[in-house]
């Protein structure tokens, strides 16, 4: 496992994103799962084009790889892995999720301006499925107030809320501070072993050799980070295997 290098800075990084994957967004839907899912995996992968093989370009958004990437000379099958605490996510997606249908009120709402609303939750917030229409209400209704008013009503749910402006109608949960799990060498390979068996069908579908690229390193509890270099032997199909910190944009690779 070694780490790669990059000189560029965050803000040409930004600016190489939008050439990277615009074109591929339109038509793209965030309010439905697997157009969103789609979003993130082109952001990511957009990202790690932009910043360490910025002569590759997405030429093809397809399924089983994800991605066909071309320099114009070579070719390659990609595959997006992304690598997560599924407990801890699982809670982080039910408040994005309300968060999603919050959005959605408000926008139907003309008395709402355009608005970026950070919600700070609560720490050791229970939740249950039954609870979620109650929850979208009471969220709809406190974000409306404190966007209008700049003052956030006594709750159970929000410890405190940020606004700004923007150019939709955009609430998002924010956790508060974590620790970052460590990556570890048995995830590693139990995600590279979960892609294994699908290898022959990516070779079919491209006639390309292939990488698979490791996402971690979100901004949320059930992110992962690497803490340290690992020793890995791997046995792989893939021609080439990558693992990814998305927040800190650092790359390894591990084949």
């Amino acid at each position: 496992m070694r780490q790669l290098q990059h000189d560029i800075e965050l803000n040409e990084t930004h600016s190489r994103l939008g050439l990277k994957i615009n074109s591929h967004l339109n038509g793209l839907d965030k309010s439905k799962k697997d157009d969103k899912q789609k979003i993130l995996e082109l952001c990511q992968i957009g990202k790690l084009l932009a910043t360490y093989f910025n002569d590759f370009e997405i030429t093809q958004v397809i399924e089983k790889p994800d991605f066909i990437i071309s320099n114009g000379k070579t070719q390659f099958g990609l595959e997006h892995e992304l690598i997560l605490d599924t407990k801890a996510k699982s809670e982080e997606g039910f408040y994005e999720n309300i968060c999603e249908k919050v959005e959605a009120n408000l926008e139907n709402d003309p008395s709402v301006p355009n608005v970026l609303v950070n919600l700070f939750l609560k720490d050791n917030l229970s939740y249950k499925i039954n609870d979620k229409s109650d929850l979208i209400m009471q969220l709809t209704e406190l974000v409306k107030h404190f966007v209008l008013t700049g003052e956030l009503s006594d709750n159970d749910i929000v410890n405190d809320a940020h606004k700004m402006k923007h150019t939709q109608k955009s609430v998002n949960p924010n956790f508060g501070a974590y620790w970052q799990k460590t990556i570890t060498k048995d995830l590693i390979l139990e995600h590279i072993l979960k892609k294994e068996s699908k290898v022959s069908v990516y070779r079919h579908n491209t006639g390309s050799p292939l990488w698979l690229v490791l996402v971690i390193g979100g901004v949320g509890h059930s992110s992962f980070e690497v803490n340290e270099l690992l020793s890995i032997q791997l046995t792989t199909d893939f021609d080439k295997v990558f693992l990814f910190e998305d927040f800190d944009n650092k790359l390894y690779e591990l084949k």
